[in-house]
């Protein structure tokens, strides 16, 4: 995807400007920047000071209560809003300890004997996390780690302060910053502004513990599907 040109289509649109101006601007089609921009309606004033009478009248047909964007926007919303309430509002400590397995599963660097690492660019995903080593494992607060992923031209002090602030682990207890370089990047990227995270605790018995729990998982996942 073209960042640089989807970041300034959606600056020029919340600015008032008209599907076909934006795509004169950066240079773009008019598909692809229909994509960049179907989330952002503008306002009456905007649409009112549309030049061309079609883009006056494409803006208001995407507000309309009744346009198949705004429609499926809607069934959306409320197909969400229906399944938050399927799931109970407090976690119990079983429901916490099954996520947390699950999650290492899946997520977690699990070849390590000895090494406890989990790495992600979701801040909630590290919260939940941190929770379940917290209140199910009992690691002490001493014995956290952080580390920053992140490209070398994205700004890495600030990353650090924002994971810190997210995971409540000191930057003290932070290890050297893994710069990776991405050839696709080129250098311009900000997909990731503040790079991924990882939680990195040294304790054998704690990887033992979660593997075990994983083993049990596993057996329980495979008896199931036979």
């Amino acid at each position: 995807m073209k960042e640089k040109e989807r970041d300034e289509a959606r600056r020029l649109r919340r600015d008032g400007w008209s599907l076909r101006t934006i795509s004169k601007k950066i240079n773009c089609s008019k598909s692809s920047v229909s994509q960049w921009i179907r989330d952002i309606n503008l306002t009456s004033v905007q649409i009112s000071k549309l030049k061309s009478a079609q883009d006056r009248g494409r803006a208001k047909a995407a507000n309309h209560p009744n346009s198949s964007r705004v429609k499926w926007a809607r069934i959306r919303e409320e197909a969400i809003s229906s399944a938050r309430k399927e799931l109970p509002s407090h976690i119990s400590f079983l429901h916490l300890k099954l996520i947390g397995a699950v999650l290492y599963w899946a997520e977690g660097y699990t070849a390590s004997r000895n090494l406890f690492i989990f790495a992600n660019s979701d801040p909630a995903m590290i919260c939940l996390m941190k929770l379940f080593l917290e209140q199910v494992c009992k690691v002490p607060p001493d014995q956290f780690r952080g580390r920053v992923n992140i490209h070398p031209h994205l700004d890495i002090k600030a990353a650090e302060k924002y994971w810190s602030k997210v995971s409540k682990i000191s930057i003290r207890r932070f290890h050297k910053p893994l710069l990776a370089v991405s050839k696709a990047s080129k250098q311009k990227r900000k997909t990731l502004p503040y790079g991924t995270f990882r939680i990195v605790i040294s304790d054998v018995f704690l990887c033992c513990k979660i593997k075990g729990w994983i083993d049990k998982l596993k057996t329980w996942a495979i008896s199931s599907a036979g």
